[in-house]
């Protein structure tokens, strides 16, 4: 008895503080997990990138004085391209790394909690095995 009620008790605290985000992350296969993570970093990457050349326009226009007419938009996109994707290329890096990561853990979590699960209809069996047979002991 006392066994089931540890088992149980982990089952919950389970359920109760990773079962549904690793639920969710289960629902899907390791590329499009990881995908879906690194989905929103590219784009905040991306953006934050757009943001630094306007900034480094902005500089040129406002601290140097620059006229808006005669700067060479393609000579700013020719220097922070590259700078861009490559800071684009180690987010992505990054952000496959860490979710290749989390999904392992996820894969980890789960494998434990069916165990743990398995382990609980072992332990219900027998005590339904042991009822079943002091019913059917003559008295």
């Amino acid at each position: 008895m006392q066994q089931k009620i540890i088992t149980m008790t982990q089952l919950a605290l389970y359920d109760k503080h990773k079962g549904t985000a690793d639920q969710n992350a289960n629902d899907y296969f390791r590329h499009d997990y990881i995908y879906r993570k690194n989905l929103a970093t590219r784009l905040a990457v991306g953006f934050g990138g757009l943001i630094a050349l306007v900034l480094y326009i902005g500089r040129d226009i406002l601290i140097y004085g620059a006229d808006v007419f005669e700067l060479d938009f393609a000579g700013y996109m020719r220097d922070s391209i590259f700078f861009i994707l490559a800071i684009l290329a180690l987010y992505s890096l990054i952000g496959t790394i860490q979710g290749t990561r989390e999904y392992y853990l996820v894969q980890k979590r789960l494998t434990r909690y069916m165990a743990l699960v398995r382990q609980l209809e072992r332990i219900n069996e027998r005590a339904a095995r042991a009822t079943t047979s002091d019913a059917k002991e003559p008295q």
